[in-house]
């Protein structure tokens, strides 16, 4: 009994203490558990309007997988978040607003809290380790060196914001597969000029071992995707083709919460990490957009990408 009590009292200690940043995690750590909570330094300027900083330099040698942003103040809500950027090495490998990422949490089963704002580079309801923490930023993995978080504010009062990080070992060694991998996060905005089916400007660069986890797609128009995948062999294939109401009905299957005004083109709907679009094979990319009338539409992709790539 008393062995097994220093046993048990030798692992909470391995679990509730963390070594400097670039160390080997000892214990369950090492196994690649997560859950260890870091404050992240504080942010620079945070003001009513402007662009807070927070260099997170104390997370290199570890796994981020996840960035919790705490919002506070008199006024600062999501909606108020324009902009939030993350640079690993100076290049932009997470960008999107506040409440759109917001959405795409809930998406997923994230249930929302105004105070509070994940940036989630894992995929917490998926059914296995690898799947879970595929695409969480390995920062040896992958090459990191400097990690900056990016905030821009608008129309906020005396706002406070505070970030905390969920690590864990690095390298992960539940995903070794998927350790130079990151969970990026990029957008842009295409103008349809009228109704119709139009093709979609949706190119990333097909690197090693890049792929595409989903796409959303933001705006009131859209009715209908198709999306046609030719390979290097000059085979093509239609790999996607379905209304909203389609979509929509198979992602509730699968547990996920479509959201208002999104059509989520998701190729890993039940977070099998292995179902994700592999990119390096194709030849050409065609996305084909049925819109019910003009307007922007906002193109929110989720990818597993090396860091030089796109």
């Amino acid at each position: 009994m008393k062995k097994a009590l220093l046993i048990l009292a030798a692992v909470l200690c391995a679990l509730l203490t963390l070594p400097a940043a670039g160390a080997v995690l000892p214990g369950a750590l090492a196994l690649g558990m997560t859950g260890v909570v870091l404050d992240c330094p504080a942010f620079d300027n945070v003001v009513a309007d402007g662009v807070a900083t927070a260099k997170l330099d104390p997370l290199i040698g570890r796994t981020v997988d996840r960035l919790i942003l705490q919002l506070g103040g008199t006024a600062l809500t999501k909606a108020m978040l324009s902009n939030i950027r993350l640079l690993a090495n100076e290049k932009v490998i997470f960008e999107d607003t506040g409440a759109r990422t917001d959405d795409r949490n809930e998406y997923r089963g994230i249930a929302a809290n105004a105070a509070f704002l994940t940036l989630d580079f894992n995929e917490i309801r998926a059914h296995n380790n690898v799947d879970k923490q595929a695409g969480a930023l390995d920062t040896r993995g992958a090459g990191i060196r400097k990690l900056v978080l990016e905030a821009t504010i608008a129309g906020a009062t005396a706002p406070t914001l505070a970030a905390r990080a969920m690590v864990s070992a690095s390298p992960q060694s539940n995903s070794a597969l998927y350790n130079a991998l990151l969970s990026k996060v990029l957008n842009r905005t295409q103008n349809f000029a009228a109704a119709g089916e139009f093709p979609m400007a949706l190119n990333y660069a097909q690197g090693m071992r890049s792929f595409l986890k989903r796409v959303h797609l933001i705006g009131a128009t859209v009715t209908e995707v198709r999306v046609r995948k030719t390979y290097k062999s000059n085979i093509t294939d239609e790999i996607f083709k379905g209304t909203d109401a389609q979509n929509d009905f198979v992602q509730t299957e699968y547990g996920r919460v479509p959201q208002a005004n999104f059509f989520t083109v998701d190729f890993m709907p039940d977070g099998d990490v292995t179902k994700a679009l592999p990119l390096e094979d194709a030849q050409a990319m065609e996305w084909l957009v049925t819109v019910s009338g003009a307007g922007n539409v906002v193109m929110v992709s989720e990818l597993l990408d090396p860091l030089t790539n796109n």
